[in-house]
């Protein structure tokens, strides 16, 4: 019995543990992990599956058309005034007077009829055509969705590195409050001791209270950023969000796998892919035009039961007449006046278009390839310089705050050098931003 009770409560607390786990949900993300988070839950994406799945009904739509249509119906009339037929009374008694004429109702008060239809196409070149594009209308729509979830994880992919720029902006912000702070201190120490005039303190605490403000502001701004992050991802607002990536790692990838090196993949980019596809559109639609030309046919059956009764007793062992037909049809096209012609040919014209589109666009796209690489060019030696202006600027601080312990420096002179390394540091922070707002851009083009 104790054993039976002790894997009872094994079980449980198993049980237990799994469902635990089950509702566990991720919270760290590197940059990939977020961009897939996104694509599997931003409602773009997912109205662009649904797309493909309606695009998928589409075509059985389509082929349902060439196939067997089945139809039954019924019909039931009461004649309320039952028709009178006239007729020359001659034509029944021959020694009737000119002009006389013999009267009859014909027909019966109450009628009813069922009926079976079925039809069969069997040859039309519109519908052959009709079929071809459904299927390739699936792959547009497969090819949208794929353009919508490049779009999904460009947005992740830019949101995260916000984040991770504003960050690092908290984190030097942080490192220049720690100096202040103590710089602080210590000529309160010094002005409350009469070492140095209280005027000096005073400057040493604005900088101080002005290094607090932007570090505020930074932290807010990281906020906001991250924020961003979990809308493009489709994430939950309430909960938490941590980014296992940092900074510095994204700049290392970035200089061991520069965008620089990158074959041109112009015929990837998402509008060069949409325009082909419009190409190839338009190609179906003069499909279609010269499918006109051809004749089309298709074969009918009916069959029919009818009854005529004076009195409503349709119920009753009384008879019913049948009607049975089948037959085929064929239409033929002879003369269009010429409209036939005149609509290939604005197809063609259009198709030629397309081809010169085509060619325009990869131009086009070439010559945004050169510009994009050659402003990261620019943006990542910016960065470099501007990096080796914080770190020359940070010395010069820092040597200032010991000099001015020593009494060499006044602490005027070393707030100035703190705004000097503050400006150092925004200029390297707009200077990252840029340079992943360039490396963003080559990604889109490149529908990476």
């Amino acid at each position: 019995m104790m054993k039976t009770y002790k894997n009872l409560l094994f079980g449980l607390l198993a049980a237990c543990s799994a469902n635990f786990s089950i509702g566990q949900t991720q919270t760290s993300f590197s940059l990939n992990e977020a961009e897939e988070f996104g694509v599997n839950n931003n409602e773009q994406v997912k109205n662009a599956l649904l797309d493909i799945e309606s695009a998928k009904k589409k075509v059985w739509e389509t082929t349902a058309i060439g196939l067997p249509q089945i139809s039954a119906e019924g019909q039931f009339q009461q004649l309320l005034d039952i028709p009178v037929q006239v007729v020359d009374a001659s034509l029944f008694n021959p020694m009737a007077a000119p002009g006389d004429v013999l009267e009859f109702r014909a027909g019966q008060e109450f009628s009813t009829s069922l009926a079976f239809n079925a039809s069969q196409l069997i040859f039309d070149g519109s519908y052959i055509v009709g079929l071809q594009f459904s299927k390739f209308f699936q792959k547009m729509s497969s090819t949208a969705a794929d353009n919508t979830k490049q779009e999904v994880k460009a947005m992740v992919r830019e949101a995260y590195y916000n984040v991770l720029v504003a960050n690092e902006n908290v984190t030097l912000m942080d490192s220049i409050l720690i100096s202040t702070k103590s710089l602080w201190d210590k000529t309160a120490i010094y002005a409350e001791s009469a070492v140095i005039p209280q005027e000096d303190a005073d400057q040493v605490e604005i900088a101080y209270n002005r290094v607090r403000a932007s570090k505020a502001n930074a932290e807010r701004q990281a906020s906001v950023a991250l924020n961003l992050l979990k809308l493009q991802m489709g994430y939950d607002f309430d909960q938490p969000l941590e980014l296992t990536a940092t900074l510095k790692d994204v700049l290392d990838e970035m200089q061991g796998n520069s965008p620089l090196l990158e074959d041109s993949g112009i015929k990837n980019n998402q509008n060069y892919v949409m325009l082909e596809q419009q190409k190839e559109l338009d190609q179906y639609s003069l499909k279609n035009e010269k499918a006109a030309y051809l004749p089309s046919v298709g074969a009918f059956f009916t069959h029919s039961q009818n009854a005529f009764r004076s009195e409503f007793d349709f119920f009753q062992d009384k008879a019913w007449y049948p009607t049975t037909v089948w037959g085929v049809s064929m239409k033929i096209p002879i003369a269009s006046s010429g409209q036939k012609v005149m609509r290939v040919q604005q197809v063609e014209i259009k198709i030629e278009q397309d081809q010169n589109n085509l060619k325009n666009l990869e131009k086009s796209l070439q010559f945004q390839e050169l510009q994009l690489k050659t402003s990261y060019e620019s943006a990542s030696e910016m960065v470099e310089l501007e990096k080796s202006s914080v770190e020359l600027a940070r010395r010069v601080y820092q040597r200032a705050i010991l000099r001015n312990e020593s009494g060499v420096v006044s602490p005027l002179e070393v707030t100035q050098l703190q705004n000097q390394l503050l400006q150092a540091e925004g200029n390297y922070i707009m200077a990252v931003m840029e340079m992943l707002r360039i490396k963003v851009q080559l990604d889109k083009l490149y529908n990476k």
